[in-house]
């Protein structure tokens, strides 16, 4: 089932609603319906009768694709019925972050535009407009051994290049590649520690959530790389994202 909507490059909160005659695990994709391969949610509901899905879209491209899909490739024709799709205003928090500073807002503008046109570049070296800030896209990541890492991003600690695994972006949806990038950006530019994982996951989270980016996606980006590395200290990590998260909606978060 797909449906297009003219989003203009309008930030947006998208309201779908759907009925179902029986329970179905819906999958739920909305894409560039000129670029496919640029997508800004997919993630998936059992729904049993009703639901309404949010999306919050910080960035549109001129028009929208929303996929319906059963995620077990059922035909859902006569099933599934969207009985209605809304745009809402995107809820931002822009006065967490100082924005104004010229560290963070070019970043967070260089790497949008990386982000949302990550799954058409080339391997090559990108550099945002005053050459503050360098992205080389690889490939793929390799180690000093020459094997590759399950990493999508890391950062020079002497230089702040970040290097990006096309062959793990180019899958990520935009908001998943933004959390990342963030990440890494916090690493060099906004940690006390730059070594430290925990700082740099809650510092970039901040700018991530109060640009208004889905948190589901966000969710998404650091359980993908946790997966790879399933260890204790990467478990306590997620723990300390998911209150971070949950507080931060509840607007009591404090950083760690």
């Amino acid at each position: 089932m797909n449906y297009t909507l003219n989003s203009r490059y309008e930030q947006m909160t998208l309201g779908i609603s759907v009925q179902c005659a029986r329970p179905v695990k819906l999958r739920l994709k909305v894409v560039d319906a000129e670029k496919p391969l640029t997508s800004f949610t997919n993630r998936y509901k059992t729904v049993n009768s009703s639901y309404k899905f949010y999306v919050r879209l910080p960035m549109t491209p001129k028009t929208l694709d929303i996929q319906l899909t059963d995620d077990d490739g059922s035909d859902i024709t006569n099933v599934v019925r969207v009985s209605n799709i809304e745009k809402y205003g995107l809820e931002k928090r822009m006065d967490e972050v100082d924005f104004n500073s010229y560290s963070v807002g070019a970043f967070v503008d260089f790497s949008q535009r990386f982000s949302f046109n990550a799954s058409y570049l080339e391997p090559n070296n990108y550099v945002s407009e005053l050459q503050d800030y360098r992205i080389e896209y690889l490939p793929t990541i390799v180690g000093q051994n020459g094997r590759e890492l399950p990493t999508p991003a890391r950062i020079s600690k002497s230089t702040g290049r970040i290097q990006v695994s096309k062959k793990l972006f180019k899958d990520y949806t935009v908001p998943m590649r933004m959390a990342i990038l963030l990440h890494e950006f916090a690493h060099f530019y906004l940690n006390e520690n730059i070594d430290d994982e925990v700082e740099a996951d809650l510092n970039g989270l901040l700018i991530y959530l109060s640009l208004g980016y889905p948190r589901i996606d966000g969710y998404e980006a650091f359980l993908q790389v946790f997966e790879t590395t399933p260890t204790s200290q990467n478990k306590n990590r997620y723990d300390i994202i998911n209150n971070f998260i949950t507080e931060f909606d509840n607007k009591k978060f404090v950083m760690y």
